[in-house]
């Protein structure tokens, strides 16, 4: 069990249960609740494919050279601590759990849903093995923000209401910063590592400065976001989250390679902080 959950990196699963939580706070401020069971499966669904991709990705990285200097977490794979078939195994089993998790959300959401589901389950593996790998292609922080901000936030949003509004795209918006921030700083403490083995990520093609902006703009621009929900009472309460924001911002511009994995903490206190306060805010709606 302890590797397990090592492989699992628990420190990252925020990023895809906080999501559809939040939503539905934002859904109930504005509707009458919905049936708790898409909340269900929208949590757990994520929660079993980014699982599937967590250990598909230990696994690839390991055969494709990317951990030989490893200076994030340990990996179970390359480290021996766990028989790479045992990993697979693992993947596979999130993946049919996730997909279960699914049918009934394509029941009530249809084809797109459909459509989506399937990109997902690949992606698990396709994120780094495969012909399109898009992790050593430099498009990761695209499939995050993708992932786990717009259809996250606004498949959830979809599932509990059957329909869309701009609100819901404003907070797929910032929650597509927020998670984006975790691959941003893992990647930036990769960074000397992966130019070595030839993965190529965003922070190796960019200038390591440029790369630190990028991850200031996935800090703070979910702040200027919030301004779309300015009638909301008590809205700008959510500005308390900047604490961990302007830590998180200065580890990421003064730390360097394994120091860096406390930025990976403060990007799921971050992440934990903003999505508490957003969500009171909106449950506070409800029931003012």
């Amino acid at each position: 069990m302890k590797n397990f959950i090592l492989a699992s990196r628990p420190k990252t699963l925020l990023a895809g249960i906080i999501p559809p939580v939040v939503t539905y706070s934002y859904y109930l401020s504005n509707n009458a609740p919905s049936e708790w069971i898409y909340l269900f499966l929208t949590v757990f669904g994520a929660l079993f494919i980014q699982l599937a991709t967590n250990f598909f990705n230990d696994v690839i990285d390991y055969e494709k050279g990317a951990d030989q200097h490893r200076v994030g977490p340990t990996r179970v794979t390359s480290s021996g601590l766990v028989d790479i078939k045992t990993v697979k195994k693992w993947a596979i089993t999130c993946v049919v759990l996730g997909s279960l998790c699914g049918l009934p959300i394509i029941m009530r959401g249809g084809l797109p849903f459909l459509i989506l589901g399937l990109l997902s389950l690949y992606l698990t593996y396709g994120y780094t093995g495969g012909k399109l790998s898009l992790a050593y292609r430099g498009l990761g922080e695209v499939f995050v923000f993708l992932f786990f901000g717009l259809f996250s936030v606004l498949g959830s949003y979809y599932l509990f209401s059957l329909k869309l509004d701009g609100g819901a795209l404003i907070l797929a918006c910032a929650f597509g910063c927020l998670t984006t921030t975790f691959i941003c700083i893992n990647n930036l403490r990769d960074r000397e590592t992966d130019k070595e083995v030839g993965k190529m990520t965003l922070a190796t093609k960019l200038s390591e400065q440029n790369y630190k902006f990028l991850i200031l703009a996935t800090i703070y621009a979910p702040y200027l976001f919030l301004h779309y929900f300015r009638d909301l009472k008590f809205i700008y309460g959510v500005f308390i989250a900047l604490i961990p924001a302007l830590k998180l911002s200065h580890i990421a511009f003064t730390y360097r390679g394994r120091d860096l994995n406390e930025g990976l903490k403060f990007s799921g206190i971050h992440l934990v902080v903003f999505s508490l306060l957003l969500g009171i805010t909106f449950i506070y709606e409800r029931f003012l």
